[in-house]
Formats: structure tokens, C-alpha cells, sequence
């Protein structure tokens, strides 16, 4: 092929640049639905929590310190308790005629306080088998467990799974504590200690959310609950500790399983942290004409960048019609199409653009961008082989929680044009030790032409919202002589954001570096 001048235009060499407009995707609409409402849920949860605090904290501000001077003999049997439990540290005793039950709290400050009137209605033995109980909630680090489940409870206050499980497991602390309680009393006890829970179930009162307390009380079921356990004592079996791991383990996952919804939103506008000495910046400036861009240019034999606007470089936005390159290129790895058998047959659909309508080969569905072919492939792949190649390349996010179809169209995959760079070269080295003929073969899907400063291979994207260009591509790679170079062009929320315009612009830049 005959190499063409310098001023030759992306049409004349080949490039095109072909994209259908898509409205909000369906998973940006349900963020801007959804978010607002998680977030007002967050801040009642929190407010009830922070509710919670300040009652606390005034209920100890009116309490009065239980001492060896004020109260001598009910300062005995507390300090004897703790003796009992082997505990050093400092652990405040306060007494409320504002509580109706004992309840101990504090992570830095521990503290139990009880009703005021308590060592009055009960017996020395029920004073002594509740200091122990609650104490015991120090000991087993429940306080930290609380603040814990408290902030989980703010994030996935809408899950009512989370709500569940954290009840079953406050249940099992309190049974914990209460088998803790008859292994240091001696199981002839349990009975009196069972009696000393029924005398306070009267006063004890159920709170609908967990609470950065510790309570000696619970619900009516949970309190008959707990007398079952506690009439039918036995030494922890291995069943009871497969059950408790079990339950944990539930909770873990359904934590890890929901987190994706909320990671969705916030990766939305990340950046990628891109850390590398050998950059030099560029004023191009004048190639861009004021419209939002950058530029990058990696010397593949050097590592030396060159970059125009580098805070924009490492803003991660979507691909658009870029990411044909890798699902081309995992379609070939998967056998779905072969890199000298690539042919997919036009279904009669009728699309805006000539060229889909009619059959495919991977290079004339990259020359052309035909959706439907990348499409059908993706497909065809399925999303767990998708995500586990967009995972083993490290494609920016490799968010693909949109629908198959679409994830790549101003949607939830999001790369930035400094990744998109770093991609290339590794493609261009194979540095996933994928099949030698297929990195060849998405090469030559790329090739442009010869022009009189190399040859040229890239892909354009442009993304359209409702009609309204908002983000040009051209991404792809230059043989100079002997040397390889990787670039990006990417333009943002203009008229002119379009691959067709960037590829303009890099082809302007490209002359003007290596002529």
C-alpha cells in the first residue's frame, strides 16, 4: 500500500467511526433512584444510633459511681467478680434509677451500670450471677462487636438478611454469657441463675435495632429461648461450635455478596493511580482547540510517557467501542471465532448504519464497530468467563454488573486512557501468554494503514447519551521505524467528543512528533 501524506484525514485512511446513542443506562437511572434513598436511610440509622449514644451518655451523666465509701458491700461483691474473672483493667460500675436493666458498654471506658434499686430486689446471689454476666460481655469483647455491627447495620440498613443475622447473633452472645456464667458458677447453679433471669424479664426492655449495648434483657421468645439453654446446660459440642461458625459465615457472605451494589456507584468517577517516573508532559493544547482531552504516548522500548492533561489521563470513564479489542481477542482465546475463521452471520436486523447490515469478520466488525457482532460473542461467552478475562488483563474496573449487552456504553466499565495505553503494550508483548496467532490476529483486525511516518493500527469509540456526544476515543499503536509506540486520545462532554475528532487529533499530534 502506498503511504499517504502527512495531511491525509481519518477518512482517507480508513478509519471510521460508527456509534448508536443510548439513553441513561438502567443501572445509572437505578443509582440516581436508589442512591439518594440509601443514603436517607444511612442518616435516620445513624440518628437513631447517635440517639442512642446521647441517652446513654446522659443515663451515666446522672448515675452515680458505685465505690468502697458510698456503697461498700455492693463494691465487694463487684470486685470480687472481676477478681473471679481475671480482669486488670479498670472497669467502672455506675448506678441508675433511669434503667431498668443492667447494660455495659464502653470500648476505651468500659462501664456496666445497673438500676439503682437492684441489690435491694434481689438477692446477693442474683447481683453476683448478673456482675458476672455483664462483665462477662467485657471479656468477650462485645463492645467492639457492637460499634461493629452498629456501622454494618448504618450501610446495609435496606437488607433485611444483615437485620436477621445480627439479632441471631446478638441472641447467641447472650446465651454465650450465659453459659460462661454457669461454666464459672458450677451447672447445680444453672436453675437459680435461669430464676434470676425470669425475676428481670418483667423489666427488661426490647429494642427493634441492635444498639451499642450490651443488655442483660432481650425479647420475650429470646428470654424463653435462653432458659431453654440454660435448663439444658452442656459443655460446648462440636456441632454447637460448626453451627456458630456456620452462622458466621453466613453473615460474611451475604455482606460480600451485597457490597457490590454500593461499590457500583462510588467506581463511578474513580481515578487510577498511576505512578511511574519516566513521564514527560506535553502542551498540546493547541491540537485540542479548548475542548476537554488528553494524550499519551508510551515509547514501548523506553517506558518513557509522553502525556497532555495528565489529571484527565487517569480518569476512569467508559470505553465505549474500544473494548472490542479484548472481547475480540477473549473470543478467539475461548475457540468461539478463530483468527482465519472469524465470519458471523447477519441475523436481518436493520441498523442505522450500512455496514452492520450484512455478515462480519472480526476485521471488518472492528473496521466498521458493528455492536452486534461484539455483542453476540460476549454473549456467547457468558459473563463468568467475561469477568474472569477482564480480571486476569486488569481492565480498569472490570465492572461488568450492567447488562451484557451494554456494560462498555457509558455504563459500569470504566478505564482510563493511561490503563487503555498500558494495555496495549502488554497486548503487543503478550504479557497474558495468550495464543501467539490471536494477539496477531486482533492486530491485524487493527491495522489502519501505511502513512509516511509508520504504520498504523487503532480503534475509535465514541460514547452518545440521549442523543449528545460526551466521550471520543482513539486508542491504538504506531511501528516507527524500529520502535513501538502505544497512544491514547480521549475527549470529554463536548459536540466534538467523538473518535472520529480524536482520531484527527492524534493523527495531527503523531505527524507533528515524528516527521
Amino acid at each position: 500500500m502506498k503511504p499517504l501524506d502527512n495531511a491525509a484525514l481519518p477518512t482517507q485512511l480508513g478509519i471510521s467511526d460508527f456509534a448508536a446513542s443510548y439513553g441513561s443506562s438502567a443501572l445509572n437511572q437505578l443509582n440516581s433512584i436508589f442512591i439518594p434513598i440509601w443514603i436517607i436511610g444511612c442518616l435516620i440509622t445513624i440518628l437513631y444510633f447517635a440517639y442512642n449514644i446521647i441517652k446513654i451518655y446522659s443515663i451515666r451523666k446522672s448515675a452515680y459511681l458505685i465505690s468502697k465509701e458510698n456503697e461498700p458491700d455492693l463494691y465487694r461483691q463487684y470486685s470480687e467478680c472481676l477478681n473471679e474473672l481475671r480482669i486488670k483493667r479498670k472497669v467502672s460500675l455506675y448506678a441508675s434509677c433511669n434503667m431498668s436493666s443492667p447494660v455495659s458498654y464502653g470500648l476505651l471506658h468500659p462501664k456496666v451500670i445497673i438500676p439503682q434499686d437492684m441489690d435491694i430486689l434481689l438477692s446477693n446471689e442474683d447481683v453476683r450471677f448478673i456482675f458476672l454476666h455483664e462483665l462477662l460481655h467485657y471479656r468477650h469483647k462485645d463492645a467492639a462487636l457492637n460499634y461493629i455491627t452498629c456501622i454494618l447495620q448504618v450501610i446495609y440498613w435496606f437488607n433485611p438478611f444483615i437485620w436477621y443475622g445480627f439479632r441471631e447473633l446478638q441472641k447467641d452472645r447472650e446465651i454465650a454469657c450465659d453459659s460462661s456464667v454457669i461454666h464459672i458458677v458450677g451447672k447445680s447453679q444453672s436453675t437459680n441463675y435461669g430464676y434470676t433471669l425470669i425475676k428481670y424479664a418483667q423489666r427488661m426492655q426490647h429494642n427493634a435495632f441492635l444498639s451499642p449495648l450490651s443488655r442483660l434483657g432481650g425479647e420475650k421468645k429470646v428470654m424463653i429461648q435462653r432458659i431453654k439453654e440454660i435448663a439444658n446446660y452442656k459443655t460446648n459440642t462440636p456441632k454447637q461450635r460448626r453451627k456458630s461458625a456456620a452462622l458466621l459465615l453466613l453473615i460474611c457472605t451475604i455482606v460480600y455478596c451485597i457490597s457490590p451494589l454500593l461499590t457500583v456507584y462510588a467506581a463511578h468517577d474513580v481515578s487510577y493511580d498511576f505512578q511511574s517516573q519516566n513521564v514527560e508532559t506535553m502542551d498540546l493544547s493547541s491540537y485540542f482547540k479548548g475542548t476537554d482531552g488528553t494524550f499519551i504516548l508510551y515509547d514501548t522500548s523506553s517506558g518513557q510517557y509522553q502525556i497532555y492533561n495528565q489529571e484527565l489521563s487517569t480518569k476512569r470513564i467508559s470505553p465505549d467501542s474500544t473494548f472490542k479489542i479484548y472481547s475480540g481477542l477473549f473470543a478467539l482465546e475461548e475457540g468461539i471465532i478463530h483468527y482465519d475463521a472469524s465470519n458471523r452471520e447477519w441475523d436481518g436486523t436493520t441498523y442505522s448504519f450500512d455496514t452492520w447490515n450484512k455478515d462480519q469478520t472480526l476485521a471488518t466488525a472492528m473496521q466498521n464497530s458493528v455492536n452486534w457482532y461484539f455483542q453476540n460473542l460476549d454473549i456467547q461467552l457468558g459473563y463468568q468467563k467475561l469477568y474472569s478475562y477482564y480480571k486476569k488483563i486488569s481492565y480498569g474496573n472490570c465492572d461488568l454488573t450492567a447488562d451484557i449487552n451494554y456494560y462498555w456504553a457509558e455504563s459500569s466499565l470504566k478505564i482510563s486512557p493511561v490503563e487503555q495505553v498500558m494495555l496495549l503494550s502488554n497486548l503487543l508483548k503478550n504479557k497474558w501468554n495468550f495464543k501467539e496467532e490471536n494477539i496477531q490476529a486482533i492486530k491485524n483486525s487493527l491495522f489502519i494503514s501505511n502513512i509516511s511516518i509508520g504504520r498504523l493500527y487503532g480503534k475509535t469509540g465514541t460514547g452518545v447519551v440521549n442523543g449528545q456526544n460526551s466521550n471520543g476515543w482513539f486508542i491504538g499503536f504506531i511501528e516507527h521505524g524500529e520502535r513501538v509506540y502505544c497512544f491514547a486520545t480521549n475527549l470529554q462532554n463536548a459536540d466534538n467528543a467523538t473518535g472520529s475528532t480524536a482520531s484527527e487529533i492524534t493523527i495531527e499530534i503523531l505527524n507533528s512528533i515524528f516527521s
